[in-house]
């Protein structure tokens, strides 16, 4: 199989053979693709970081500082 192809509903589509306005709408659709995996990783990483700080904050915070009910 060719690199210069794309698959769609289980279907290879040959990207020399689709209209101006098809293979600009699969590279699109490469680059969305590519940039949802580049915003989980950062996704993941921050939740990542937001447990290890929850924890940190966890054990610095004093107990003096507890708000009581009036």
């Amino acid at each position: 199989m060719s690199d210069n192809t794309v698959t769609i509903d289980s279907k290879v589509y040959d990207l020399d053979k689709l209209s101006d306005d098809a293979t600009l709408a699969c590279s699109l659709l490469q680059e969305v693709q590519g940039e949802i995996v580049k915003v989980s990783r950062k996704l993941d990483i921050f939740r990542s970081s937001a447990v290890a700080l929850t924890n940190k904050v966890r054990e610095l915070v004093d107990e003096d500082a507890i708000v009581k009910d009036k």
